[in-house]
């Protein structure tokens, strides 16, 4: 019968093997050149198979923009004329509607507005209203079609994120059952052996996401640096959360085919109810909802996904999101156009206790919250299985 170490003594040589540990996982990584090489070049190949889908794409239907940007604005300059009871002049609001969509640079919008809009609604002794112009910088409003594009290049740099988790860390475990198996019944822990896992796997998955956002965030949503490491970090917890899953797959299942055929499993829900293919804010009040809600509730892309939309230039307004009344009596009230922001175009308005929808981090620390009850049924399992 093995003597147990003292506390003090005990935590010094949990300490040494975590580290003994991490040395032997990134010997095994650099001595297959070829899988090293694999997880190195996969980044640059996602990255540039993502842009070449997406290049240009805020060119796509811009015609559609520009009508929506025209919609926007003549509903603004309508609404104070409606209240005050005035002569709505269509043709006179559709021109300055016009001029204001199409126009791109700021001085002259502004100008615009100062000598021909403002002594139009003085003579109507009418307060002019506050036309948004920009939302922040040079970003101009887009339409909400424009925002699914968007939307969807931060939802495929989350799902490929997680595939980079869940694929690396699927097979760690289940390939070494019969090192495991001799080594714990002599002298190793189960804690250190699966937290050395987690720190390596967390290391390699922060430069491929790091590589992952810095290729494709600046070309394709022309963002700054700053917008990168938010969306970096957030990509990495992503990864973090889905390599914990992993491992708790890979310390559950026998063999290495079957950790194979789940992963496909995984990775599936998170495509269908990520929250893109069929935003939450679409879905009705009935028993299916309900279910694809909670379904949704469970995936790691759907939190991700809402954290990283809080990172982008539109997450706090600047997206037109066109609403159709058919029930209205009066032909400009037919459709109209509402200002609202990236998040809300995917997500219903939510309270976290003080924080409302849109908010980064409570989506964030729920996915951490979930990464601990991962380690926590892996670490479980392993003893149970090998201890």
């Amino acid at each position: 019968m093995l003597r147990q170490p003292l506390p003090k003594t005990r935590l010094i040589l949990l300490l040494s093997q975590w580290i003994v540990l991490i040395q032997r996982h990134f010997q095994v990584i650099f001595a297959d050149k070829l899988n090293l090489s694999l997880i190195i070049l996969q980044v640059p190949l996602i990255a540039m198979l993502i842009i070449v889908a997406f290049y240009n794409f805020d060119h796509d239907k811009q015609s559609f923009d520009e009508a929506a940007r025209i919609l926007y604005y003549f509903g603004v300059m309508k609404e104070p004329l409606v209240h005050a009871q005035k002569t709505i002049n269509i043709d006179k609001l559709h021109r300055y509607a016009r001029t204001l969509a199409l126009e791109t640079n700021i001085a002259t919008r502004h100008n615009y507005i100062q000598t021909t809009i403002k002594p139009f609604f003085d003579r109507k002794k009418v307060q002019v209203p506050h036309l948004t112009l920009l939302v922040k910088g040079e970003i101009q409003l887009i339409s909400d079609m424009a925002s699914m594009r968007r939307g969807s290049v931060y939802f495929l740099l989350v799902a490929a994120s997680i595939w980079f988790g869940i694929m690396s860390a699927s097979k760690e475990i289940v390939t070494e059952q019969p090192l495991l198996k001799r080594e714990s019944r002599s002298y190793l822990f189960i804690s250190p052996y699966l937290a050395a896992k987690t720190f390596v796997l967390t290391i390699i998955l922060g430069l491929q996401t790091g590589l992952l956002a810095a290729i494709v965030i600046p070309l394709l949503l022309e963002l700054s640096w700053e917008h990168v490491l938010w969306s970096w970090l957030i990509l990495w917890i992503a990864a973090f959360v889905s390599a914990s899953l992993g491992l708790l797959i890979s310390s559950i299942v026998s063999s290495y085919r079957i950790a194979l055929t789940l992963v496909p499993l995984l990775m599936i829900p998170q495509l269908l109810f990520g929250g893109l293919l069929r935003p939450m804010v679409d879905l009705e009040n009935n028993t299916w909802s309900h279910i694809a809600k909670g379904l949704s509730a469970i995936t790691i892309q759907r939190w991700a996904f809402e954290s990283i939309l809080t990172t982008d230039t539109y997450a706090k307004g600047g997206i037109i999101k066109l609403q159709v009344n058919p029930r209205e009596s009066g032909e400009l009230d037919l459709v109209q156009a509402k200002n609202t922001s990236l998040v809300r175009s995917f997500f219903m308005p939510r309270k976290w206790g003080s924080f409302e929808a849109g908010h980064l981090w409570p989506p964030l620390l729920y996915l951490l919250g979930a990464s601990l009850m991962f380690f926590i049924g892996g670490y479980a399992a392993l003893r149970w299985r090998f201890t």
